[in-house]
């Protein structure tokens, strides 16, 4: 498929199709064009599907949700010449099939494809399921006996796999890439975490380690400071046991970004007290309830990080925002 040039995601949303186009439209262009595989919807069930896909550098990620069907890549659709091994992780249980076998997917279940080869999947319930799928020519030097682990159970509940998971979410709710080199980036890091996820070379383990799983932390912890900077606990070691590493290991990840962990959680403290600031249905608030609200428990301390950072006071963002309040 061509990927888009700010590497944003394919969608196809049955919902906005009449019924009796969805399976013709899918079948005509989603099917051979993006997604690879042919649909049959299970019978006397009408077919709905949303399923996005967003290529990157050899690299796809993929997210479905499908009435009951069955997904196959038969041999009509191996003529594209897709040389990809997959990672198949079910939310809603299943079953996939490939090399004359099959594999029984219960919820959460991680099983490797080759997209290279015939293969199926399917269930008689409404279906939830994503992908992560690589050159092969990426992951064979990298990964010991690589061809023996298809349609082999994936455990799922390893760091590797947890990271993968986080990074790959990530990656989706990404809408695009401000430049090809930051797309390229994300890729590699995937790849890294795949490797690790299907066990990989000494050497390979160490540069994937250092690399991809390291950014992946970072973004992870990056992701829990958003949810949780209001709480005025919330600290370098709170933050090192929540996601099993050393303090000082938290503190190295941002100091690569020249950082620190104190600036950045301060940051995100500053620019929420900015945005409540700045919206009508906070003008009832005071600025000390919107510095306690934001994580600060000192609001004189509030006052002057904010001066600093905006080079104005709280109240002067108050008042040019809401000028009638």
């Amino acid at each position: 498929m061509d990927i888009p040039l700010d590497f944003s995601p394919v969608r196809f949303a049955s919902d906005n199709l009449p019924l009796r186009d969805r399976v013709p439209a899918w079948r005509d262009f989603y099917g051979p064009r993006v997604h690879g595989a042919d649909v049959v919807p299970a019978p006397g069930v009408p077919f709905r599907a949303d399923v996005s896909l967003r290529a990157l550098p050899g690299v796809g990620l993929t997210a479905t949700q499908s009435s009951p069907a069955r997904y196959a890549r038969t041999r009509r659709f191996l003529a594209d010449g897709r040389d990809y091994l997959g990672l198949h992780l079910s939310f809603s249980g299943g079953a996939c099939g490939q090399r004359g076998q099959e594999f029984a997917c219960s919820p959460r279940a991680a099983v490797l494809m080759n997209v290279a080869e015939a293969g199926w999947i399917v269930s008689p319930l409404s279906m939830q399921f994503c992908g992560l799928w690589v050159h092969r020519a990426k992951l064979a030097p990298r990964v010991a006996g690589l061809d023996d682990k298809v349609l082999k159970p994936i455990a799922s509940d390893t760091e590797p796999m947890r990271y993968l998971m986080s990074y790959g979410l990530h990656l989706q709710e990404q809408q695009t890439f401000a430049e090809p080199d930051l797309a390229r980036i994300a890729a590699r890091h995937l790849r890294d975490l795949f490797v690790l996820v299907l066990g990989a070379k000494r050497d390979a383990a160490v540069l994937a380690e250092g690399r991809g799983l390291r950014a992946a932390r970072l973004q992870a912890i990056k992701r829990y400071i958003a949810d949780n900077f209001a709480e005025c606990g919330l600290t370098v070691g709170t933050v090192a046991v929540r996601h099993r590493v050393a303090q000082r290991y938290v503190q190295r990840l941002f100091e690569s970004e020249g950082t620190t962990f104190s600036e950045y959680v301060l940051n995100q403290r500053l620019e929420c007290a900015a945005r409540m600031l700045g919206e009508a249905r906070y003008a009832r608030w005071t600025v000390s309830a919107i510095a306690l609200e934001a994580g600060f428990g000192d609001v004189s301390y509030f006052n002057r990080r904010f001066r600093r950072r905006f080079g104005r006071r709280p109240s002067d963002v108050r008042g040019e925002a809401l000028p009638d309040a």
